[in-house]
């Protein structure tokens, strides 16, 4: 499928013909063919909103539609609404937007949707002789486009009717889970959604989820290889009972350290997940170095193809604050949900107005107390404990993965935590082993809001009511504060 094939598609230009528009909700934009509108918007407290008046137009493969109203709560977006026939779109950011221009500099989408279809010649290889599918890696610096290209090339696969894998190895920035997190979903065209792709966390109707607490936005070198191989293993029982998921294959996330230590990971994990082509994002070194390495392991049965494709021109490095904002907004979706319709205004005259039906969360949190007697705590130590300072069961050991109990104290304030599933509490017991812990899915994740000390009570903000599943957090460096 070439998505950038237009014949017997008449594009549009400066002044549609059909229906007359409504009139310019917030700044309307006239994009002509191949032409993508690019918007920073600044975080705050109001919430950015667009609509696709006439034409085609998708947000990194995420079709619009027609007509209908999208808001994202928080600002913080820095979005890429790219048209292969042309469009006119509405977007009502108010004082927030810090810059919107359309650029007709695309090359890298027609290079990206190519990659697509290469991809897409290997998945029909692979489902006729009930193989394995591609499985993708994309790697590059910080801010060269990894995440738009992952989401590209899944959202094209679904739209074709495949369910492909998606890994992120990203803990700054992971699309699934919260920051602090390592993920993998199975997707379908159902799962992708125009709110999801513009912010990042679990999309709606995704299946079976595994997220796993990695406690840092930053790589531990320690945890990251037994996290992805366990990854894997995960992977592959899936993929043994699912032919459809096996020739679709895996899309994988990286995160952007390549320099030092983070290139043998790199390596490891390609090994680990028997990625069969790495996608490098317009590095020259990297690209020569994975070419050199792999020339010169003729010992591995299947070697990797290796490709460098072109930067977006789009792509902008984000400051610091920027990635703590994004960050804040990543742990408040995860609590809250997006913005969804709420009761319809009956004295709307417009149906396709921006504001004709008011947005409200789409999840009520709920606030949990626990005592503090009644819970377990950990957090990852780099340094061998005495057998006394141990939890009950814990065998000192050369497992590069160690914890040791967290203090509960008014440190925690604020802090991310990760809900431990019984079954791994129950398998920790029997082992004594932190990586029992650490390298298997959570069953979600709370924030905690307070300690009171006179009532020996911790108090949690959770997504939903009920008791926890179980009363053994894992703790990390991730905060965050409302």
């Amino acid at each position: 499928m070439d998505l950038s094939n237009d014949n017997n598609n008449s594009h549009l230009n400066s002044s549609p013909t059909g229906p007359a528009l409504p009139d310019p909700v917030g700044e309307r934009h006239t994009l002509q063919a191949h032409e993508e509108l690019r918007i920073e918007i600044s975080y705050g407290t109001r919430s950015t909103k667009f609509i696709l008046q006439q034409g085609s137009c998708e947000l990194w493969g995420c079709e619009l539609a027609v007509g209908r109203k999208y808001e994202i709560a928080n600002g913080c977006l820095q979005l890429a609404l790219f048209t292969w026939h042309g469009c006119v779109l509405d977007v009502d950011g108010g004082d927030n937007v810090e810059i919107s221009y359309v650029s007709a500099e695309t090359d890298a989408n027609i290079s990206f949707v190519n990659t697509h279809a290469q991809l897409e010649a290997l998945r029909d290889d692979a489902y006729k002789a009930g193989g394995q599918g591609p499985r993708v890696m994309v790697v590059g610096p910080p801010e060269s486009g990894k995440s738009s290209l992952v989401k590209t090339l899944v959202a094209y696969a679904c739209k074709v009717g495949r369910t492909p894998l998606f890994v992120d190895l990203d803990p700054s920035d992971n699309f699934i889970g919260v920051p602090g997190t390592l993920s993998v979903a199975p997707m379908m065209a159902s799962a992708l959604t125009v709110e999801t792709y513009a912010t990042c966390g679990l999309p709606p109707n995704t299946a079976h989820p595994l997220v796993v607490w990695h406690g840092s936005t930053t790589v531990n070198p320690d945890l990251f290889p037994a996290q992805v191989e366990q990854l894997s293993t995960s992977i592959e029982s899936r993929l043994d009972h699912d032919d459809q998921a096996r020739a679709s294959g895996l899309i994988v996330n990286t995160n952007g350290w390549i320099q030092d230590g983070g290139y043998p990971l790199l390596l490891q994990t390609a090994e680990a997940l028997r990625i069969s082509v790495i996608l490098i994002m317009g590095h020259d070194r990297l690209y020569s170095l994975m070419s050199k390495h792999y020339k010169e392991q003729p010992e591995i049965v299947e070697i990797p193809k290796v490709l460098k494709l072109p930067r977006s021109g789009g792509v902008v490095s984000r400051s610091e604050t920027v990635r703590r904002q994004l960050k804040a907004r990543a742990v408040k979706r995860y609590l809250y949900g997006d913005l969804v319709d709420g009761p319809s205004n009956s004295n709307s005259t417009n149906p396709t107005s921006l504001a004709s039906i008011p947005k409200v969360p789409e999840l009520t949190p709920f606030a949990l107390t626990v005592r503090t007697s009644e819970i377990q705590v950990f957090q990852l130590c780099s340094m061998s404990l005495s057998s006394s300072l141990l939890p009950v069961a814990q065998q000192q050991s050369t497992d590069t993965i160690q914890m040791e109990p967290a203090m509960i104290n008014e440190a925690l304030q604020h802090k991310v935590v990760a809900v431990c599933h019984p079954h791994a509490v129950q398998t920790y017991l029997q082992s004594g082993q932190a990586r029992d812990l650490w390298t298997v899915g959570v069953a979600g994740f709370c924030t905690v809001e307070r300690l009171d000390t006179t009532a020996d009570t911790l108090h949690l903000l959770s997504p939903c009511a009920g008791a926890l599943p179980s009363k053994t957090l894992l703790l990390g460096d991730v905060t965050w504060m409302e």
